[in-house]
């Protein structure tokens, strides 16, 4: 542009636009081993791609995840992390991707995981920085799509955690594990009986009083992970074995599945 000559009206706001708007790799990569949530990561990387046609913006995100994840891995190695953990952290992305795509999954979800706030050690999950409904720091617990959930590879987890847990926050004091998921409900181990993996796993925790929006939130969960649908498919869909027909039977006599919050000690 010529010194003194005035652009195409519009000319500069699009400009500063430009420069304004952040690319989400750098955004993600900023990110990466960071305890907490980066303020407004979620909706950063939302922005970010606002400007794509809508069809383009799925695929940009993912394509944003996908690329920070080798950052990620290495770093989960160097701050304490096995290779095999910090493998199958990082995996869980493409994993809930395949089986739910991005809006089943959620993107605030991938992006803990694309960002190593979420790690696996053996067969669970772990949130590095949970809290407790009062505001109390804590470590969440989370169960992956892989495989049955064993008692005793559950028990090793358990053991493992604090020690990786602490070596990627030095200094942390956390004393409590959370577990919100639909698998504490009491329902669940009711109908798979008390020596089912699923009753073992939810006996480890104590429940807190069941919050407002638990049973939608229930509801939701088990449509997604029992039937792999959403809600209102899921009441269409023929149930098979004994835990889709006792989903179906609590839901005909118009009752909810909850998705019940539960505590146990660290290092008991």
């Amino acid at each position: 542009m010529t010194a003194g000559v005035p652009g195409p009206v519009g000319a500069g706001r699009v400009g500063a636009d430009r420069e304004a708007r952040s690319d989400p790799v750098t955004l993600l990569t900023a990110a990466v081993g960071a305890s907490a949530d980066p303020a407004g990561l979620t909706a950063s990387l939302e922005a970010s791609v606002r400007h794509l046609d809508p069809a383009d913006r799925e695929a940009a995100v993912l394509a944003a995840l996908r690329a920070v994840l080798p950052d990620t891995e290495r770093w989960l190695v160097a701050h304490g992390c096995s290779p095999e953990d910090a493998a199958s952290s990082v995996a869980d992305v493409d994993r809930k991707v395949e089986r739910y795509g991005l809006d089943g999954t959620g993107l605030d979800w991938l992006a803990q995981v694309a960002t190593g706030r979420v790690v696996a050690v053996g067969r669970l999950q772990f949130e590095r920085s949970a809290e407790l409904p009062d505001g109390t720091a804590a470590w969440g617990v989370h169960v992956p799509e892989t495989g049955p959930l064993d008692p005793d590879a559950c028990d090793r987890s358990f053991a493992a955690a604090p020690g990786v847990l602490r070596t990627l926050d030095p200094g942390t004091a956390v004393r409590t594990w959370v577990c919100s998921s639909w698998l504490l409900d009491p329902g669940v181990a009711d109908v798979l009986g008390p020596a089912s993996n699923t009753a073992r796993f939810a006996a480890r925790f104590r429940l807190l009083p069941p919050g407002p929006h638990d049973e939608v939130a229930g509801d939701e969960s088990v449509a997604k992970f029992v039937f792999g649908t959403d809600r209102l498919a899921a009441r269409r869909v023929e149930p098979v074995g004994r835990l889709q027909r006792a989903v179906h039977d609590r839901w005909a006599a118009g009752g909810h599945w909850a998705e019940r919050t539960g505590t146990a000690p660290v290092d008991r």
